[in-house]
């Protein structure tokens, strides 16, 4: 185990799987062992044989043009793809259902095709997983919140140099006024051991006029010993990029320090599914 600044913690990295898109034997028996137990010990679970993972921005797709990447992988990801594999994984009843669980959190109305995927967090990926259930804002019930506010217009997108990433036309882009709630960092270092396990951080970037993107990364609380240091799992391009843990304290810190300003954090919880969601509101 290789302990690094802020509680940095990277494992030898696991024999990668020959194939794309077969779920390695360790990830589908922890997914199986622990599908009785809470959300958040399955999500810890399931990522434990990922840890060390290298990081790899856009390695996933749709297996076809534009993207023909695969749709799932277990040798890499980048911090959005590592969190709806982990959420796939552990919300559905059995491995095996895995991708419809991805594809749901992933695309419109479930549907994978690169036009219908989730490219922009806070314009797509953010507001349909909320209404679809997936997702709980919780930010408000963790301290004092401000809103932030974006205005997307075509003009914005036409005039971005990031535009050109994405294999869509003009035309097909989000536009619209969009919104999250906020806490500071320092809102949020005061936050810290009062954000649940399992729940899912995002860092927000302070609005420019002429970016449409806010949401810059991505990662999870994971369950730790009573009384122990709150730590983010993530896929991250610090230290190299993998799969690893921080201290949730160092990250925050850390953000102070970004050559773009960050606006601070926001926090949604994950939601139960299916026959877990009504075991739980029948035990209550």
């Amino acid at each position: 185990m290789l302990w690094l600044i802020g509680l940095g913690i990277a494992l030898a990295e696991p024999e990668a799987p020959t194939e794309f898109g077969v779920i390695p034997n360790d990830v589908a028996q922890a997914a199986r062992e622990t599908a009785g137990l809470p959300l958040a010990q399955r999500m810890k679970a399931i990522s434990d044989p990922l840890l060390g993972l290298p990081y790899e921005i856009d390695g996933h797709g749709e297996g076809l043009p534009p993207d023909t990447d695969p749709p799932a992988r277990y040798d890499a990801f980048d911090c959005l793809t590592f969190l709806e594999e982990i959420l796939a994984l552990a919300l559905s009843g059995d491995p095996v259902s895995a991708p419809l669980i991805r594809n749901a959190l992933r695309y419109q109305g479930g549907i994978p095709t690169y036009a219908n995927r989730h490219h922009f967090m806070m314009a797509q990926w953010i507001p349909a997983n909320l209404e679809a259930g997936f997702l709980e804002d919780i930010t408000h019930t963790l301290g004092e919140t401000h809103r932030i506010e974006k205005s997307v217009s075509q003009a914005v997108w036409k005039n971005w140099a990031g535009t050109k990433g994405f294999s869509l036309p003009l035309s097909a882009l989000p536009t619209g006024r969009y919104g999250m709630n906020v806490l500071s960092l320092d809102a949020a270092e005061a936050a810290i051991d009062h954000i649940p396990s399992g729940a899912i951080i995002f860092t927000v970037r302070r609005p420019k006029p002429w970016k449409p993107i806010v949401i810059s990364h991505v990662g999870f609380v994971i369950p730790t010993e009573e009384g122990g240091p709150v730590l983010m799992r993530h896929a991250t391009k610090m230290s190299g990029g993998s799969v690893r843990d921080h201290l949730l304290s160092w990250y925050i810190d850390h953000l102070r320090w970004y050559k773009r300003p960050v606006e601070g954090i926001s926090v949604l919880m994950p939601i139960e599914q299916g026959p877990r969601k009504a075991r739980i509101a029948y035990e209550k």
